[in-house]
């Protein structure tokens, strides 16, 4: 019942309106029906009822188009709010679909945003993973360079210390050289004067038995008859070990030939001739042994 009320609050006043003017009407005419009949008079009371009557009439009528009135009233309410109703509703959807677009263009903005900031995200982790890589480059470029500086460092104190050791090789080898030459030369030295001795002294020993053999020789020459004692030869003689003369030769004549045969029999018959012992190692130098002959030198030593 409220609810008709507050939906159709101008109805409802009219509706009540009728109602009193009607319950009035009655009242009237219930009261001038008393009183006519206290009077005593019927003709009176006709013309209420009449009146009556066409009161009503006018009455229904009125409220007919009351009714009417409110029914068109009602309906243009009802239409109006059909209207309004249908105008809200595409307002609501209006509004709604502003709602939806606003909470698209919203989703993307964000989403936009969204792809923004992840690309920026990604640009960022891009740029960090390449500065990572950079700095890694330089790391291992910077750790190469050190361990080529390092290697080369080493090589050169390898080579510095190789030379050093070569260098030092070649000081103790030179120093060796000078002591082996040193050595040598001291030895050669001592050989020579070793060599020089023995030879001083193999010279003085055949010597000696060059001028042993020389006078034994001379001891048994006789000299021709007639020869002259400026004459001179020069004699080879083959001598075997224990003195023995196998030949005699005259490689530089006086030119006498008495005077050279004289030289050759003298020398076969002073055999055997005073030579050293082949176990002395000397008797090499006499197997052959060349002097010369002068009657003038006898009793020295040829030069």
């Amino acid at each position: 019942m409220w609810a008709v009320i507050r939906n159709h609050p101008v109805a409802v006043f009219f509706a009540v309106l009728a109602h009193v003017v009607f319950l009035v009407l009655l009242f009237v005419s219930f009261d001038f029906t008393e009183k006519s009949k206290l009077a005593g008079t019927d003709k009176p009371q006709m013309e209420i009822i009449n009146a009556t009557a066409v009161d009503e009439k006018k009455i229904q009528k009125r409220l007919d188009d009351i009714k009417a009135a409110e029914r068109k009233k009602q309906e243009a309410a009802r239409k109006a709010r059909e209207a309004k109703l249908r105008e809200k509703r595409r307002q609501a959807q209006l509004k709604k679909k502003r709602a939806e677009e606003q909470q698209r263009k919203a989703e993307a903005k964000k989403r936009k945003q969204r792809e923004a900031a992840e690309k920026k995200r990604l640009a960022e982790l891009e740029k960090k993973r390449k500065e990572k890589q950079r700095k890694q480059r330089e790391a291992e470029l910077k750790k190469k360079q050190e361990l080529a500086r390092k290697q080369e460092e080493q090589r050169k104190r390898q080579e510095k210390e190789e030379r050093k050791r070569q260098e030092e090789l070649k000081r103790q080898e030179e120093i060796k050289r000078q002591e082996q030459e040193l050595a040598a030369k001291l030895r050669a030295e001592q050989e020579a004067r070793a060599a020089a001795a023995r030879q001083a002294a193999l010279q003085k020993k055949t010597g000696e038995y060059r001028a042993r053999i020389k006078n034994e020789v001379i001891r048994h020459w006789n000299m021709p008859s007639g020869s002259s004692d400026t004459l001179k030869t020069v004699v080879k003689v083959r001598i075997i070990p224990g003195g023995d003369v196998v030949d005699v030769q005259i490689i530089n004549s006086s030119g006498d030939p008495a005077f050279d045969q004289s030289v050759e029999k003298a020398v076969y018959r002073a055999a055997p001739l005073p030579v050293p012992p082949i176990e002395s190692g000397l008797f090499d130098h006499f197997r052959e042994v060349i002097f010369k002959f002068a009657p003038h030198n006898r009793g020295r030593r040829d030069k």
